[in-house]
């Protein structure tokens, strides 16, 4: 009877994990539809017509939002089914979200840094400018997020399991069980998932076939890890997609439109060169 027991709760969990990566697939991919790169062949210092919002944005919340209240109605009972003694107890589920819940927050971070240093190092400014695009709208998404969390207040699973419409206006800015919605974890992974299949698709597009997918599955898994710790509701993992995604949109659209932008001048080398088994890096701090 317990080994029956626990084949269904795990069942249960395969069919719910794939539940979540359709809906989180379906916020995420109406956003992707829209926010294909162009090539950048706009001269440095020069601007060029690009709109940072689009009528087309709009439609495209309403549906993230629309996805994320349609999944208010399962958060409970999703919730409860992750905190299941046969769950809890499965050694592999803890490991694997520790892993990826750290791969958010700080790991996304890190890894973006990472990368932007080892394309100094490298001389190779496509590599840090891969770094330094995902940083950015990281740190885009993660301060939208942290921002709707403290406003909206609503409280987190491992608060009260039994009430996901607990909602508190600006309580979480004194309490940090009232910042559940958005997740910030998973904001960051997916505008860091976004950032880099954009970028990789601009420099390396016979690589972006398999970076978007496995950037975008390592972000699912980021949201998965954060409900298996009982700290986010699933509408609130939806939400973080749809608000991840469009913080890198908006990044890539902004540099598009001003690639002689004060980030880039500061930040990315206008050459790197080698001299005497050494390296030259140049910055042009002028417009």
């Amino acid at each position: 009877m317990g080994k029956s027991r626990l084949q269904l709760a795990e069942l249960g969990l395969c069919r719910f994990v794939f539940a979540l990566l359709l809906v989180l697939g379906r916020s995420t991919g109406i956003l992707f539809a829209q926010a294909q790169p162009l090539p950048r062949t706009a001269v440095v210092g020069q601007t060029s017509h690009v709109s940072l919002f689009r009528k087309r944005d709009a439609v495209v919340a309403l549906g993230v939002a629309a996805a994320a209240a349609a999944t208010m109605s399962v958060d409970e009972s999703l919730a409860r089914g992750l905190q299941r003694p046969s769950t809890r107890s499965s050694s592999f589920l803890k490991g694997t979200t520790n892993v990826f819940s750290n791969l958010g927050f700080p790991g996304s971070a890190m890894l973006s840094a990472g990368t932007y240093f080892l394309g100094l190092e490298k001389r190779s400014r496509p590599i840090a400018a891969l770094g330094m695009h995902t940083g950015e709208a990281i740190v885009l998404g993660g301060v939208l997020a942290e921002g709707l969390q403290m406003t909206i207040g609503r409280s987190r699973p491992q608060r009260d399991i039994n009430d996901p419409r607990d909602f508190r206006f600006g309580k979480g800015f004194s309490n940090d069980d009232y910042t559940s919605l958005p997740s910030a974890h998973v904001t960051v992974a997916f505008a860091a998932a976004t950032a880099a299949s954009r970028e990789v698709g601009r420099s390396w597009p016979g690589a972006a076939r398999y970076v978007t997918p496995v950037s975008y599955a390592a972000a699912t898994l980021v949201g998965f890890s954060r409900m298996y710790k009982n700290k986010h509701w699933a509408s609130d993992v939806v939400a973080a997609a749809g608000l991840g995604t469009y913080s890198a949109v908006l990044f890539d659209r902004y540099n598009e439109g001003h690639p002689g932008n004060a980030f880039e001048r500061i930040f990315l080398p206008s050459s790197i060169v080698p001299e005497h088994g050494g390296v030259v890096v140049a910055w042009s701090l002028r417009r």
